[in-house]
């Protein structure tokens, strides 16, 4: 791209800021955070064994992902134990019933999972010391391993889920602010649980490359003013909006020169949530490619016949830009 950004002297703007992620400039990368709410960095220079937590990322698994690696467990282990019994010699095994030797791998298999869970029927049971030992083995290692997995469900259970819908997409519109139709950047959101949350705030932070008096580049950080910050109640949707006036870090850049500057708004969703009794946070990000320019949402809220709020949120990414790129690209120019 040959087209260079240009230096705007910036008087009015004070809330440049840090916000962890440094400053230095790469061309190569796309965004900080992941629309999923995860930091886009990798970590290395340190051992796996020190970079990997087991109870981290089975905390942050999906509910297939545990259930299989809770089954995979269930199975290796009974398998292991199942090798045990044979090399100590499956006559140690008392009442078990002899025939083909496939039936008698599955009488050892079940003696082994009786064991490991402490159901014991009472069939079978173990003589010998040797045998007796692998059976107190794999009783100890049953209850240790259920009691971990009892507490690992819990804390699954406990940890309040993703309960905030992002628009895929945010847009630049035209926007009314204090009387006037100015560009201006939003996002959608929506609540997509019947939960109780409230005192919502929203943070909104820019992510922009900007020219020096020398013309080089320099990644900058700016928190965005928004329309609105709160609100006391989130039942439906809420469409959070950062006017791009004179007072913005966006004021006076053309849809070109916010190409080359690559903006990334860095969101923050915050509040409570009364069924689980805490404070829950939600983050994702938009990058300049996520970006619709000269468009607005559709209407995803409206009321049933007995009067109740409907809010269609299989409609949370729909725009339309039916006349409105002429009047944006008036209202750019005037910015």
């Amino acid at each position: 791209m040959t087209q260079k950004l240009r230096y705007i002297k910036r008087k009015l703007i004070t809330s440049d800021k840090e916000l962890g992620f440094g400053t230095l400039y790469n061309d190569k990368q796309t965004r900080l955070i992941n629309k999923d709410g995860t930091y886009n960095y990798v970590r290395k220079g340190l051992p796996f064994s020190e970079t990997f937590n087991i109870y981290h990322k089975l905390i942050e698994s999906s509910t297939l992902q545990i259930i299989s690696v809770i089954f995979g467990w269930y199975l290796a282990m009974n398998f292991i134990f199942v090798s045990l019994y044979y090399a100590a010699g499956i006559e140690g095994i008392n009442g078990m019933k002899h025939g083909s030797t496939l039936e008698e791998f599955w009488e050892v298999y079940f003696f082994s999972a009786q064991t490991l869970t402490t159901v014991g029927y009472g069939r079978v049971n173990p003589m010998g010391a040797l045998t007796g030992a692998i059976t107190s083995l794999e009783a100890l290692v049953g209850l240790m391993s259920f009691a971990i997995i009892t507490g690992l469900l819990f804390a699954r259970f406990s940890k309040a889920p993703s309960m905030i819908l992002f628009s895929k997409n945010g847009l630049i519109a035209p926007f009314n602010w204090n009387g006037k139709d100015i560009p201006a950047f939003m996002f959608r959101t929506a609540n997509r649980l019947s939960t109780n949350l409230m005192n919502m705030k929203a943070q909104v932070s820019l992510r922009i490359l900007e020219a020096d008096e020398q013309g080089e580049l320099k990644t900058k950080f700016y928190g965005l003013t928004l329309e609105r910050e709160t609100i006391t109640f989130f039942p439906s949707n809420w469409t959070i909006v950062h006017p791009i006036d004179e007072n913005s870090p966006l004021y006076g850049l053309s849809k070109e020169e916010m190409e080359i500057a690559k903006p990334e708004f860095l969101v923050i969703l915050n509040g409570f949530d009364e069924t689980f009794d805490q404070n829950i946070f939600e983050r994702t990000s938009y990058s300049y490619n996520d970006l619709i320019w000269g468009a607005k949402f559709v209407k995803i809220f409206d009321f049933n016949e007995n009067g109740q709020g409907v809010v269609d949120l299989g409609k949370i990414n729909n725009y339309e830009t039916k006349n409105i790129d002429h009047l944006f690209s008036q209202l750019l120019t005037e910015a």
